[in-house]
């Protein structure tokens, strides 16, 4: 497993652009290495900037580009709260990548029966299991990630892909812990003063996986938090004294400014 980094930038702007840049720099490796860049897109709000910034861009290969979302609303494919209706409209739509490589959740209102289908279609495409270039997250204040939510125990779910139902969110389909962390990089963008006390708790990993569902991930290459200073606060100052005294909060994470 890798060791996670955080990375801290100055504002939603920084985060933009760095997570933009950071997208297109997997994209050339991969393709370089592999052929083809397999990309699992985050939802909510906060990456929305980087897609825009990416559709701007004229120097990627979109025909070797290969795209799907870590987790979805059962919504009609339309519908403005499905994670693929705003990658689309922020990116997608923009680009000339070829339809039969976005692939997105199928349309349903049964989680179990979409999820399934989702995972066979995967194996299908991707490979058994589905192994991912550069897998994209969130981070909720409440801690959950994808949608994997706390106190759900979807964190520590086996398989490929599930259904996930709480209270607060209603029934979703989230791509589980083991997948999501079968990739090169993963990437967790993290914006906002309201997630400092998630991103503290995520760092210092002293609840079980089920609290902290980004723990549940074991990587197994590059694993970058990438945060603004609001969402950051003064983590990066303490997890580099803690780092220097070799515990707390920063075991196990380095800090880059």
């Amino acid at each position: 497993m890798a060791r996670p980094t955080l990375e801290v930038v100055a504002d939603a702007d920084a985060l933009a652009s760095t997570l933009a840049a950071r997208i297109v720099a997997a994209c050339h490796h991969a393709v370089a290495a592999r052929g083809r860049f397999v990309l699992v897109l985050a939802g909510g709000s906060t990456p929305l900037a980087a897609y825009r910034h990416l559709a701007e861009r004229h120097d990627l290969p979109w025909e070797r580009v290969v795209v799907t979302w870590g987790d979805e609303r059962l919504v009609p494919r339309d519908h403005p709260d499905r994670n693929e209706h705003a990658a689309r409209k922020a990116l997608l739509d923009h680009v000339p990548i070829p339809a039969g490589q976005v692939l997105g959740w199928p349309e349903g209102t049964d989680g179990e029966a979409v999820a399934a289908a989702h995972a066979e279609r995967l194996r299908r495409q991707l490979g058994d299991p589905p192994v991912f270039d550069l897998v994209l997250l969130g981070l909720g204040a409440d801690a959950h990630t994808a949608s994997l939510f706390p106190g759900s125990g979807a964190a520590e779910s086996p398989g490929l892909a599930l259904a996930v139902r709480t209270a607060a969110a209603g029934e979703r389909v989230s791509l589980s812990a083991t997948a999501l962390g079968r990739a090169d990089e993963v990437l967790v963008a993290v914006a906002g003063r309201d997630k400092q006390g998630a991103l503290a708790r995520t760092l210092r990993a002293e609840e079980p996986p089920d609290a902290l569902p980004l723990t549940a991930l074991r990587p197994r290459g590059r694993f970058t938090i990438l945060a603004d200073e609001a969402a950051a606060g003064a983590l990066a100052a303490t997890s580099e004294r803690d780092a220097e005294a070799g515990s707390g909060p920063a075991d196990g994470v380095s800090v880059e400014g």
